[in-house]
């Protein structure tokens, strides 16, 4: 559930707006407890493909497909955005003109569909493992490399920074766009709904023996998360630190404030040694492919089996079932990086526009 748009927008956040989404972590243990007591020991009772197979026991078949099409929906504008926030990145790291945009979003999408479509859900589980520990690293390694540039842990902000916006502990002002009941809230609703309603996270639970190691999985998954929720803010306050310090670093038509979510991939670019940069590249590139694989893997599965098995009447071979989830995967793949091409219009930094 980590993808590019969160390796982007923490630091960017951070940096520019300020630290509260850091206290996220507070909320996990909630949702630890809501998910893996209240409905893991639910959902593990009814082995299915599909999430929304659930809602037809209670619900009928009409709500069933209503949650299986708000699902795919979802995940199609979701891939969109990463594939184009990723390519955005590549094209800063790589000193590239952004028109180069476009190409960057073909390669991603068409490499992702590929080996997902062969190797289905195994292929999704090993990338996945692998492209945690690249993003993990990289993050480390900026932080190691600002640390070393400032000879300790100078670079640590110790009182409320100018470039940062008011984010009180409460308001009830809805203008104000951040406060830590709100962050709080939010994390905890995002958490358990994703948890629950959302495919691709209850495809891996299903994959799991029982219960009990579905909730493993689940505080493996937590612990891992807030981890690198912390980590990618400290990168935030270490970019900070460091443009303010070497202004010099920035060109003359960027700024620390306005342009917040550019400040990470132009480190990464021209800040980190040649050989550490690149493996921060490919943690970006290797986020980005997985979370399209998930979204590929995820669609498939509730477009078989919440509208094909669901609703045909007569059955079909598992050699014809394969061959229209593969044709499915390569239509995903087309759509996404379509939709990623209008991502650029939508107005706000990267947590806005998430």
């Amino acid at each position: 559930l980590l993808s590019t748009i969160s390796y982007l927008s923490m630091p960017g956040e951070s940096l520019g707006k300020g630290p509260v989404g850091m206290m996220s972590f507070l909320a996990l243990p909630v949702v630890f407890a809501i998910v893996g007591f209240g409905l893991l020991p639910v959902f593990m009772k009814h082995r299915v493909t599909s999430a929304y197979e659930l809602l037809e026991h209670r619900l009928g078949v009409e709500i069933r497909i209503l949650g299986a099409v708000m699902f795919v929906l979802l995940r199609l504008v979701w891939m969109s955005l990463l594939v184009y926030l990723t390519a955005k990145a590549l094209v800063i790291m790589m000193g590239l003109d952004e028109k180069w945009i476009p190409l960057i979003a073909l390669i991603a999408g068409f490499v992702a569909v590929i080996y997902t479509s062969i190797g289905g859900l195994q292929a999704v589980v090993i990338i996945d493992f692998l492209r945690t520990i690249l993003l993990f690293g990289g993050a480390l390694l900026v932080l190691a490399t600002v640390t070393w540039h400032f000879g300790g842990l100078g670079w640590f902000p110790t009182t409320w920074h100018s470039n940062w916006d008011s984010q009180p502990v409460f308001s009830a002002d809805p203008r104000t766009r951040v406060t830590m009941v709100g962050t709080f809230l939010s994390i905890v609703t995002w958490y358990v709904a994703t948890s629950a309603g959302d495919q691709t996270s209850v495809q891996r639970f299903m994959a799991t023996r029982d219960a009990t190691t579905a909730r493993r999985a689940l505080a493996t998954q937590l612990c891992v998360g807030g981890m690198v929720v912390i980590t990618l803010h400290l990168v935030g306050m270490a970019l900070l630190s460091f443009y303010q310090a070497n202004p010099g670093s920035l060109p003359a038509d960027m700024s620390i404030k306005a342009d917040a979510d550019k400040l990470f991939p132009r480190f990464v670019s021209f800040e980190l040694p040649i050989g550490v940069s690149g493996l921060v590249v490919a943690a970006m590139f290797a986020t980005a492919m997985s979370s399209i694989d998930s979204g590929v893997n995820s669609i498939t599965a509730v477009v078989t089996t919440d509208f094909f098995d669901r609703l045909r009447q007569t059955p079909t071979s598992e050699k014809a079932n394969l061959r229209a989830v593969k044709f499915m995967a390569l239509g995903i793949g087309i759509i996404v990086v379509l939709g990623s091409t209008y991502m650029k219009y939508i107005p706000g930094n990267i947590t806005a526009v998430t």
